[in-house]
């Protein structure tokens, strides 16, 4: 009976290891077939560029997956860590949103601010911001007992939507290129010699 109990742990973790790796095989037959049935003639091609992702471009290639990447993986990692305290934050993108505009918006306007400080404060106000936007459903579940994860899902789309409208009607959005302006040099993050390694692909995103 010891001996059970030993072996269930990693018994657990190889059958989640093992769910994870059907999962993804079985996605991949599923876009598989997609293609076929779309475009029979660049199937084949589709699914090599879907299996080697950024690998397949190079430096530039990794360069790119790693930049995209980040901001993805770190918000995994906020979902992950309040999953392990027994709570499943499912608000996660729209606490992204929300704290990414307070970061662009003090990046574009608090010029006033030498670089280091500049950097700083946009990083604090994605932090901050975005952390009262997370906080919202959880007053909600401690004072009014709503369901967390009801909450957190309109909150994500209040959060999209409420960001579309404050970019387009604040000095942050470019209306020639359709694109939010770009942050001042002072409250850019750093590159730390990667667009070096990358053979500066970084920089030119």
């Amino acid at each position: 009976m010891p001996d059970k109990k030993r072996r269930a742990p990693s018994l657990t973790g190889a059958s989640s290891f093992l769910s994870s790796i059907i999962a993804i095989v079985v996605g991949l037959i599923f876009g598989f077939v997609i293609l076929l049935i779309s475009n029979p003639s660049q199937a084949v091609k589709g699914l090599g560029v879907i299996l080697m992702g950024g690998f397949g471009g190079g430096a530039k290639g990794v360069g790119q997956m790693l930049y995209y990447a980040t901001p993805v993986i770190l918000t995994g990692l906020s979902v992950g860590f309040a999953f392990k305290t027994g709570l499943f934050n499912i608000g996660a993108s729209g606490q992204l949103i929300v704290g990414g505009f307070a970061a662009v918006y003090v990046g574009v306007n608090w010029t006033f601010l030498p670089g280091p400080l500049h950097l700083i404060a946009a990083v604090l106000a994605a932090m901050i911001v975005g952390g009262i936007w997370a906080s919202i459903p959880g007053l909600f579940k401690a004072y009014l007992n709503v369901n967390e994860v009801i909450s957190c899902i309109m909150l994500n789309y209040i959060g999209m939507y409420g960001v579309n409208f404050l970019i387009k009607s604040t000095n942050v959005y470019n209306q020639l290129k359709n694109q939010t302006v770009n942050v001042a040099a002072g409250a850019a993050l750093p590159y730390g010699g990667l667009d070096k390694v990358f053979y500066e692909q970084i920089g030119n995103l």
